[in-house]
Order: structure tokens, then C-alpha cells, then sequence
């Protein structure tokens, strides 16, 4: 069917994403936002585009194939020289078989961090996603389509929808302001939100406003519908389950789809061939009858920053491991423009005195060790840690 068709362009984008993610994760390559935006078919693998090693190109193009569930010992070993030979060697394959998807989430360990799913479940969702945005006539994505929420609803759900969609990471919010019209839809994380919306973005009448990866606070959901959006939708699931509810305000307990089924404190998801499966959310759930909830934390302990789920003792952990600190902890809290940041609280080793010299050093050092979303922006210096 054509509206289950993946076009090479799509895959395009995925294996661009996917890439900018694995070398984040292995290689400790980071690149802007409006960088990876501009990765297409064309963008090289080699010198004159990504300047990939062999051994990076290798985890890189794993880890396209991995996504989408492909097998293919001969990509991994023939010199592709463009992302476009990537997805046109991965289209040719999903054609014929498409069983499964791969996604990770962020966590540190990378064994626990894969998480499996039969395409149809993932097919599944996006028809679940379609029915709540029906009646748009046009999708604009502010968010990478490599994470199950992203590739589930700015992937999959257009094209069950059969409508367009716009790639509007590398927009500026002037240009996305300009673009925006009447019956479109913007999908983006709060963070983005944020961003968007503090450089006075203006929605056109009968625009929708999706967010997800992070919880919607109340005084952004106003500010989103000062600016024009008539109908905001916000939606809860994670790498491990898949997407399991969306509500309206953040005033507003989720609700649950309806291939889910709540039995006590346990969620079980009725899957497309008609089993049940046990699927744990990742956080604790407040139910208020059978099909509506509010979140309570992670069960994990992870915080959510720019969409992504970073676990301050394993931060602190890492930090500690910095020559010059003997202990620190690290909390999560929220800054007056409503972000939501760490902030290193720190003891350093005897005869370390704590200067701006220090302080660069330690800042250097967390970005070469951390990932972007778990370094702290605000250093804390102390004779003991705080109680």
C-alpha cells in the first residue's frame, strides 16, 4: 500500500539523523542543529562532506541499517561515497520485507539503550497519531526523525495521512513564520518551543501545535496559543513502548490510545495481531479511571533535557572522574526563561583552588566526556556537598 511506502528522501533524512546521533554517541562528534538539518542524499561521507574514518563510517552505516531492520553485509563493506547510496541500498531492501524497527534511547549504556519494535506496532502508533491530527493538510517538523516518537509521527503519520511534509529544522523562526499556513501542523520539542516561540513566531488561523519528549509547562502552552495556535496536542510515550497517550492542555491528564489497556498499576499494549504484551511506561503513572493518567517521574530517575532523558547521578559519576574534583553531585532545576538545566555542585581535591581557570578546564573536559544534554551550565564550588 502506498501509504505504507517509505520514499528514499524520508530514508534520506533518517539516515542523516541517525548518523549525527551514532557519532555523537561513539566518536564524541558533535555538530549544530542547523548543520545536520542540511544533511541530505547529496552530503558526502568522505573529506569533502562528513569526513568520516573508516571505522566511524562503519558504525555510522551499522547503524542506518540496524533502524531499519537490514541485514546487508554487502553495504557495510562497499565504499558508498553519499547518504543517497545509504537509502537507496536500505529502500531496495525494505520493499521487499520490512519486519522491524531499531531506536535507542539515550541512555549511556548502549546495550540497554536499543530497543527493538515490529514495524506494524510502529505503523500502529503513527495510525494512532493520524487520528488525532486529522483534517491537517500539511506537516512542518522541527525535531530529527530518528527517535520512535519522531520517526513515528514526521515519518509515518503524513504518509498515512497522504498529505505533505516540510523538513523545517534548518528555518529560521522568521522564514518558519513565513512558511506556516492555514490547516498546517508543527510538530517540536518544548525546548524548540521555546525557542520558537521567544523569537515571536505567528501560527496563521487553524494551526496545530505538537509537542513531545518532554512535559508541557502551562505558561508555554499559553504562550504557544498567544501566537496564534488553536489546537495544541501533546504526546507521551518513550523508546521502550511506543506512544501511549496525548492530551490537550498540560491541565489535562493523558489518555490512553486505543491499543492500550490499563490492568491495575500495568499497561498492556494490544498489539495489531491481536495479543496483549505487558509494556511498563518509563514513568509512574497517576490513573484517574481506566483510561486517563498523569505523570509522576521517571522510574529510572532520569530528568528530560531538550528531549532527552539524562540521569544526574550518572553525570555526577562521570564528572567525578575529572582530576581535579574529589566529589560531586548534580541536580536538575529550572531556569527563569523555563529550560531545564543541570547544575554541578563540587568539591575539588586538596590544593585545587577554585578559579575561572579550573572552571575551564572542567567546562573543556565535560565537552569532550559528556553528551550536549548532559553538561552542566552552572558550576557550584564547595568545602563539602550539600545536604
Amino acid at each position: 500500500m502506498k501509504a505504507f511506502t517509505i520514499t528514499e528522501t524520508q530514508i534520506e533524512r533518517v539516515v542523516g539523523a541517525v548518523f549525527a546521533d551514532e557519532l555523537s554517541r561513539q566518536f564524541n562528534r558533535h555538530f549544530d542543529f542547523l548543520t545536520t538539518a542540511g544533511w541530505d542524499g547529496d552530503t558526502a561521507l568522505g573529506f569533502e562532506g562528513l569526513k568520516l574514518s573508516d571505522k566511524e563510517r562503519e558504525a555510522c552505516v551499522k547503524r542506518a541499517l540496524e533502524f531499519f531492520g537490514v541485514s546487508n553485509a554487502e553495504v557495510l563493506t562497499k565504499p558508498t561515497a553519499k547518504i543517497s547510496e545509504i537509502a537507496e541500498a536500505i529502500s531496495s531492501e525494505i520493499k521487499n520485507e520490512l519486519l522491524e524497527f531499531s531506536f535507542k534511547s539515550a541512555a549511556r549504556n548502549e546495550t540497554r539503550a536499543e530497543s527493538r519494535h515490529n514495524a506494524d506496532e510502529i505503523f500502529q502508533d503513527a495510525a494512532a497519531a493520524a487520528n488525532i491530527f486529522y483534517g491537517r493538510r500539511r506537516m512542518l517538523s522541527f525535531v530529527a526523525p530518528h527517535s520512535l516518537l519522531g520517526f513515528a509521527l514526521t515519518i509515518l503519520t503524513p504518509n498515512l495521512q497522504g498529505i505533505e511534509t516540510v523538513d523545517a529544522r534548518g528555518m529560521t523562526p522568521d522564514e518558519l513564520s513565513e512558511t506556516l499556513a492555514y490547516g498546517d501542523v508543527l510538530v517540536a520539542t518544548p525546548t524548540l518551543w521555546r525557542y520558537i516561540i521567544r523569537e515571536n513566531l505567528s501560527a496563521p488561523d487553524n494551526t496545530m501545535a505538537v509537542s513531545f519528549g518532554e512535559v508541557m509547562a502551562p505558561d508555554l502552552s499559553t504562550d504557544m496559543r498567544k501566537a496564534g495556535f488553536g489546537v495544541l496536542r501533546e504526546l507521551y510515550g518513550s523508546t521502550e513502548s511506543g506512544l501511549m497517550g496525548w492530551r490537550d492542555s498540560p491541565t489535562e491528564p493523558f489518555l490512553l490510545f486505543d491499543h492500550w489497556r490499563r490492568d491495575g498499576d500495568d499497561v498492556y499494549r494490544l498489539t495489531p495481531g491481536g495479543q496483549e504484551r505487558l509494556a511498563p511506561a518509563m514513568d509512574f503513572l497517576d490513573w484517574s479511571g481506566d483510561r486517563a493518567f498523569s505523570l509522576s517521574g521517571r522510574r529510572d530517575g532520569a530528568v528530560q533535557i531538550g528531549a532527552v532523558n539524562v540521569q544526574p547521578e550518572e553525570v555526577a559519576r562521570q564528572l567525578a572522574q575529572h582530576p581535579a574534583i574529589q566529589q560531586c553531585a548534580v541536580k536538575a532545576g529550572q531556569s527563569g526563561d523555563g529550560v531545564m538545566r543541570l547544575t554541578a555542585n563540587i568539591v575539588l581535591k586538596k590544593k585545587t583552588t577554585p578559579d575561572e581557570r579550573i572552571v575551564r578546564d572542567i567546562d573543556a573536559w565535560c565537552r569532550t566526556s559528556l553528551r550536549q544534554q548532559e553538561r552542566p551550565r552552572i558550576y557550584q564550588f564547595h568545602d563539602s556537598l550539600p545536604q
